[in-house]
């Protein structure tokens, strides 16, 4: 009967484990590109650098607003056959683009490095008065970046 109970009691502490950590996901939600595609909630595109075999591609970065707050994306963009772009990779900068982030960015700007390219801007945080800058630094493989958030004491 022991043996019986434990694993009764196993299993219902299982249960409420999972349940319990169905809802420990970050607060908000994360917002994709396709949620901007429309010209009117996107503020600032840029096209800057090169990427790939003999830098054929560019990258794109696409700033929206919504809600007081900045949305960024980053696209890796790789021409066809005709010469055309098209958006081979896209990735959302996590740390902005969540509904809860309430970071609002300005001042952008792009520049090309060596090794991809470097994205600053002025920040605004709606939780506190500490951020000043952010910058993101994007490397040549898909979906590859570092974002560094500048405080001030």
């Amino acid at each position: 009967m022991t043996t019986w109970r434990t694993a009764v009691r196993k299993t219902l502490l299982t249960a409420l484990i999972s349940l319990c950590g169905a809802g420990a996901h970050a607060l908000g939600s994360d917002y994709s590109y396709d949620t901007f595609k429309t010209p009117d909630s996107v503020s600032w595109v840029q096209l800057c650098g090169t990427w790939g075999k003999n830098h054929q591609g560019t990258y794109r970065v696409v700033h929206a607003d919504q809600y007081a707050q900045s949305f960024l994306y980053v696209q890796w963009m790789a021409r066809d056959a005709n010469g055309g772009l098209h958006a081979a990779h896209t990735v959302a900068i996590a740390e902005l683009d969540n509904d809860h982030a309430e970071i609002a960015l300005t001042d952008l700007t792009c520049r090309a490095t060596p090794r991809g390219i470097v994205v600053t801007a002025k920040a605004e945080s709606g939780h506190d008065d500490k951020l000043r800058r952010v910058t993101i630094e994007v490397g040549p493989a898909a979906g590859q970046y570092r974002y560094r958030a500048q405080r001030t004491r």
